[in-house]
């Protein structure tokens, strides 16, 4: 009997070296998790007892090499320990992924809930066999595809040419060597060439072309993806029969090519993947779905046989509308935050229905409808021009493609939306939305960068956090609030020199001696003396020597 199904902390991503990286680790994974199965779990074997994000037992605790007079009792306390310093980062994974295994194996439905195990991209699926041994990866060496999507060459797709359906002519202008030596140096290993379904039936203008770009791109070292599109609605005369006939033209060409490593299918169609099995046994297979109808995917086993997986941003009226400027800051806020958790869909297809994933659409830093012409409006594509030159979208943008990249990563690859423009002469500078999709400018402007794209630590980096609330403001920001001026000791903080400023009490004066002023001085006191000596006696009437004129006249 083999082992159950688990789900545990991706330590490539958190682990005792980045956990400390994490702003808030209990809205990160308690916050997600503690909802799930009324927050409870037991263990196993079970002890009797239930537990919750309110109640950790105390194996926890002891197992992460805490003794017991310190358990951890509940995550709250967890969250604030470890933010205290008082619990290691080490022991804190490990309480925290004890917490993600048992959440996981007490919840039921698990097979067939695709986001089961979702906390924010930080957990991956682990004891996933595979019945049929299909291979996890398309490329001969056995990598990620990073691929571009050469849109608008062979399929009507106006946003990349201009509102223009191009001859064969212009395509092969369109898409030069030049492109695909270009695009391999940016670290893309792999071009996704659109097709109508019937395009190899009957050969044709379009097949040589086809041949023509898988000749460019095999010399660039380009592997390629052959996506049939299905029939639109106007063709007349399609059938069932003659689709397989089609597919079938399809099969028989890509194994021809010595660069095309996958043929996608024009629908989830067991009788199409008939139809290529009787031209190529060993052609690996793509088809495609979303995320609103993976879990209903069924197909008889087949070792080549893959998922291409649409995660279009784009489809409903949550996606896109808005009608102000925080409106618009808000959406791509949204859009940053269910990013991560994309990895979910991706395990779980591999995982429990034996189909590895391709990213075949979707991955693009557009937020809303508005490259195309038809979109309906709410009033989202009215304000584009503020996002030219801001630095709020600048930074935005660049955490939405991170994590993106991340996420679409956890399968066998993806497929950017589009390489640049018809007719387009300059790059770097987002200025209309269809650059959004356009690989090349994305690159250009700094807001992507494949470097990354093989080292699982500096790309799970980008959803150990949440995207940052700061919608309100934009670009915009509050006045600085001064913060508290440095000890000056006994001196204060001068706010104008920004320095610090001492009371230092000024020498008391020297005394400098005055000779006029001592004589003068010394005159007016003695006369000073003279005259109250005079009045002292007066005073007292004491004539000492004198005798009085009026007694010497009466004499006489």
């Amino acid at each position: 009997m083999s082992a159950p199904v688990t789900c545990s902390l991706d330590r490539e991503v958190l682990n005792a070296g980045t956990v400390g990286r994490m702003d808030d680790l209990g809205l990160s994974v308690f916050a997600k998790l503690c909802g799930v199965n009324r927050g409870a779990f037991v263990l196993d074997p079970s002890d009797g007892k239930t537990y919750g994000c309110t109640a950790f037992p105390e194996s926890f605790s002891t197992a992460a090499g805490l003794d017991p007079a310190h358990a951890v009792p509940d995550s709250a306390n967890l969250t604030q320990a470890f933010a205290a310093g008082n619990v290691t980062a080490s022991a804190t994974v490990e309480i925290v992924d004890a917490y993600v295994r048992r959440v996981y194996a007490s919840s039921s439905g698990v097979d067939a809930n695709p986001f089961a195990c979702d906390v924010n991209g930080l957990a991956t699926l682990g004891n996933c066999g595979s019945a049929t041994g299909t291979p996890k990866s398309l490329l001969p060496d056995g990598g990620v595809v990073r691929a571009v999507r050469l849109a608008g060459a062979f399929v009507p797709e106006p946003w990349a040419t201009g509102g223009r359906v191009l001859s064969m002519e212009e395509v092969k202008d369109f898409y030069s060597s030049k492109d695909f030596k270009e695009m391999a140096e940016l670290g893309v290993n792999t071009v996704q060439i659109p097709v109508p379904c019937g395009a190899f039936h009957d050969g044709g203008e379009v097949a040589d072309t086809v041949e023509k770009l898988l000749e460019r791109a095999d010399k660039a070292g380009l592997s390629a993806i052959l996506a049939l599109m299905p029939p639109t609605k106007d063709q007349e005369g399609i059938t069932d029969k003659k689709i397989d006939d089609h597919v079938k033209s399809a099969a028989l060409f890509a194994s021809g090519a010595s660069n095309v490593i996958a043929l996608q299918l024009p629908a989830p169609s067991p009788s199409l993947l008939g139809a290529v099995r009787s031209q190529a046994p060993t052609m690996p297979v793509l088809v495609p779905t979303n995320k609103g109808t993976l879990a209903t995917l069924s197909f008889p086993p087949d070792e080549y046989l893959f998922a291409a997986l649409d995660v279009g941003a784009s489809t409903s009226v949550a996606d896109v509308a808005s009608s102000d400027s925080e409106g618009d800051r808000m959406k791509m806020f949204y859009h940053e935050s269910i990013t991560c958790i994309d990895r979910s869909p991706i395990e779980w297809l591999d995982c429990y229905r034996d189909m590895p994933v391709y990213v075949t659409k979707g991955f693009d830093l557009a937020i809303d409808d508005c490259i195309n012409q038809d979109s309906e409006d709410y009033g989202q594509c009215d304000r584009f021009d503020e996002t030219v030159g801001s630095r709020w979208w600048e930074r935005h943008r660049q955490s939405l493609a991170d994590r993106q990249l991340f996420a679409y990563s956890k399968g066998l690859g993806w497929t950017f939306s589009g390489w640049k423009l018809y007719g387009e002469d300059t790059e770097g500078e987002i200025d209309e939305p269809a650059k959004l999709l356009c690989l090349r400018d994305v690159a250009a402007a700094g807001l992507l960068d494949l470097s990354i794209a093989s080292n699982a630590t500096a790309l799970g980096a980008a959803c150990l956090n949440g995207p940052q609330a700061d919608f309100v403001l934009g670009d915009a920001t509050y006045a600085p609030t001064p913060g508290p001026p440095p000890d000056c000791g006994n001196g204060w903080w001068n706010a104008t020199t920004q320095v610090c400023d001492y009371w230092v009490p000024p020498p008391k004066p020297k005394k400098h001696t005055d000779y006029r002023t001592l004589a003068t001085g010394a005159v007016v006191g003695a006369i000073l003396a003279l005259v109250l000596n005079w009045v002292v006696k007066k005073a007292r009437g004491r004539d000492e020597g004198y005798e009085y004129l009026g007694e010497v006249g009466a004499g006489a």
